[in-house]
């Protein structure tokens, strides 16, 4: 059973908050350990100080002193399913091109797992490009292995 967190976020501006807050910490966390620094690169906030509640993103991030950064695209919960995608892009910025990790994904216990692992791999462990495009596809084909639905829970679902 996937658990999904802050499910009226796009309706809500708190729960659109926590999720921001969730996100936060899961990032400090992950990078304090390695005494990485980091701060936001795309505008989350209207010029009246209010925040963008589409999700797109819902957090971003670029290294100190490096052309990495990652961007988390938060979806509206429309499935029982773990949801789950990721992808490079590369953009301009102050014109430098930098690397750009972007994770779209409902927000769940287990989707938070995975974008955390390629955080990871992308900023702490340093991945090359090519192998974090190879990553992201072994990390998609062993998600629909472990989050597979069982016979039983397709058969649950048609009762909800």
């Amino acid at each position: 059973m996937v658990t999904h967190l802050f499910k009226k976020f796009l309706e809500n501006e708190e729960e659109y908050q926590k999720s921001i807050d969730f996100w936060k910490t899961m990032v400090y966390t992950l990078l304090s350990v390695e005494n990485l620094t980091f701060k936001d690169y795309l505008t989350t906030t209207k010029k009246d100080g209010s925040i963008y509640m589409d999700g797109n993103p819902i957090f971003n991030f670029r290294l100190d002193n490096s052309n990495r950064a990652v961007r988390i695209i938060q979806e509206e919960i429309e499935t029982n399913d773990v949801e789950f995608s990721a992808w490079l892009d590369t953009l301009e910025l102050e014109s430098e091109n930098v690397d750009e990790l972007v994770i779209s994904l409902e927000l769940s216990h287990e989707s938070a797992l995975l974008a955390v692992e390629l955080i990871n791999a992308w900023i702490i462990n340093n991945f090359s490009k090519q192998k974090m495009e190879k990553y992201i596809d072994k990390l998609f084909m062993l998600k629909e292995t472990i989050f597979k639905q069982t016979p039983q829970q397709e058969r649950q679902k048609e009762f909800v």
